[in-house]
């Protein structure tokens, strides 16, 4: 059970401010992880934790802090976009009091070279985190050059895009691409092209992410666990959100700002039944992100690249929303195209 140890939650502090003063009730931790932030709050007299996970390699975790807590806690194998059926089917008495979203990869789930997480560790190209229908090693062996071009540019943001999913339609033309070192090798040949001893592996980091994303479908789980958060939500109730990527902290934002009624940089061809007050759902306490302090980034290096926001809950009028009105379609449909 070493490993639950290895895995430091970023920003705890940060989030039992939050938190405090703890009310009864309950709790939902979408993202358990090690179960930092669910020991955290269990902590805390009268406190029930649901916790959800997709991996199934954190049940034994789960397990132990079951022996501890276990008339107050309660782990489900599963992602945070069912969270509305979750909740439903448990015909919880009280609405959470708290919705936590701790986004990114756990430490034992980059670390550990048989995930296919890291691009510093030679393994089979998987990077999945749990009941998904596709793997990275379909992403890059599948695909055609146009697909992966839109995968590394719009969610990796890399300059090289074109020329990487190039050089990986003639690579596996070969034979398959099977490892992640094979796939960093391809990586560092293109960025190699103007500059022959170019070898800094880092530089993989967002070809590698990008796939890790669709492969997830994060953009899509993250924009449904919000919407249901916000609906289940209790008024006076808290959620918060830590993301590791500039485009889940903007799907955050948008999500925080139009529900706050400060819909700026969302659509302005909005039905005109989205433009009304009841959207005025959420107070947001800060417009910035609450960024990690220099002392956790020390001992942590992984907290660098951490934003959290968070929102209280005002007022429970009931809304439909169309996830047009983020601007986003390009990201989702990306996302829903390579599932199809």
């Amino acid at each position: 059970m070493s490993l639950e140890f290895n895995h430091i939650p970023v920003m705890l502090e940060e989030i039992d401010r939050i938190l405090t003063p703890y009310k009864s009730g309950l709790y939902v931790d979408c993202t358990f992880g090690g179960g930092g932030i669910t020991k955290k709050i269990l902590s805390k007299k009268n406190t029930k934790v649901l916790s959800l996970d997709r991996d199934n390699f954190v049940e034994p975790f789960s397990k132990v802090i079951s022996k501890q807590y276990n008339k107050r806690f309660e782990f489900i194998n599963d992602k945070f976009s069912n969270l509305q059926n979750i909740l439903s089917e448990r015909n919880f008495q009280k609405t959470p009091v708290a919705i936590i979203f701790d986004l990114g990869l756990s430490s034992f789930q980059i670390d550990n070279p048989e995930r296919g997480f890291s691009y510093r560790q030679d393994g089979l190209l998987k990077m999945t985190m749990g009941k998904n229908n596709i793997s990275a090693h379909d992403i890059v062996n599948k695909l055609d050059q146009k697909n992966l071009k839109n995968i590394f540019n719009l969610f990796g943001e890399d300059r090289d895009s074109g020329l990487i999913a190039k050089l990986i339609v003639q690579k596996r033309q070969d034979k398959e691409i099977t490892s992640t070192q094979e796939l960093v090798e391809i990586i560092l040949r293109a960025k190699r092209y103007k500059n022959n001893k170019y070898n800094k592996v880092d530089s993989c980091a967002k070809i590698f992410q990008s796939i890790r994303m669709i492969v997830n479908k994060e953009l899509t789980e993250l924009y449904e666990g919000l919407i249901f958060g916000i609906k289940n939500l209790s008024i006076d109730g808290k959620i918060v959100v830590i993301t590791f990527h500039s485009l889940e902290d903007k799907l955050v934002k948008k999500v925080f700002d139009f529900f706050s009624n400060k819909k700026k940089g969302t659509s302005r061809y909005l039905p005109e039944n989205n433009q009304n007050e009841n959207f005025n759902i959420l107070n947001i306490v800060s417009r910035k992100p609450v960024v990690a302090s220099e002392k956790e980034v020390k001992k942590n290096n992984r907290a660098r690249s951490a934003k959290l926001r968070y929102a209280i809950k005002i007022k429970d009028n009931s809304f439909e929303f169309k996830r047009s009105s983020l601007n986003l379609e390009k990201y989702f449909q990306l996302e829903e195209a390579i599932y199809a």
